[in-house]
């Protein structure tokens, strides 16, 4: 369930029986110090909340049509007054610029002060063969260290937002759990 403190500048709407997310206004902060009037015109997915020993972790995920939108997405999504109290807000993101070119791929991520949280995110979008998608994932720190559990909590809710935003084609889902034998 998403934290009902998000509620102040999200309205919900139910699509295909997913949640997703779409904002009324949100002013965005420009490097002049000004602000403008701003909102994400592409729908944001979100996770459940996932908490792990006082930990909490959430996801988003939305369309990125090029790179260059992709700081407006971030800023977005990081005004919002719950989000800004995040401990970490790592990110990964991956666009198809020419959908006949192979080469055309552009990919990214940032880490958001948790080492190796983007790389793994990035890893997830090519595995799952997700295009023209950004993921983003908060973490709000609990005092107490998870050590490897922070990467299947990073890792299930992120895969939870696309799954709920159907970025993840149908053959990466099935192959990956097809592929997998237990050796005895």
């Amino acid at each position: 369930m998403v934290d009902r403190r998000l509620r102040i500048s999200l309205k919900r709407v139910v699509q295909n029986g997913h949640r997703k997310f779409s904002t009324s206004r949100t002013a965005l902060r420009a490097n002049n110090g000004g602000s403008e009037d701003a909102q994400w015109e592409y729908p944001i997915y979100a996770s459940d909340r996932a908490i792990q020993r006082k930990s909490i972790f959430l996801a988003h995920a939305s369309i990125l049509p090029t790179s260059t939108a992709l700081p407006r997405f971030i800023n977005h999504l990081t005004s919002l007054p719950r989000l800004k109290r995040a401990t970490h807000c790592m990110y990964a993101w991956r666009v198809v610029a020419d959908p006949s070119n192979p080469s055309s791929r552009l990919s990214g991520q940032n880490d958001g002060g948790e080492n190796g949280s983007g790389e793994r995110l990035s890893r997830l979008l090519t595995l799952s063969e997700c295009e023209n998608v950004v993921v983003v994932v908060s973490r709000w720190y609990g005092g107490v260290k998870l050590g490897s559990d922070r990467w299947k909590m990073i890792s299930s809710v992120a895969k939870e937002a696309l799954h709920r935003g159907e970025f993840v084609k149908e053959k990466a889902a099935t192959s990956s759990k097809a592929g997998t034998t237990k050796k005895k």
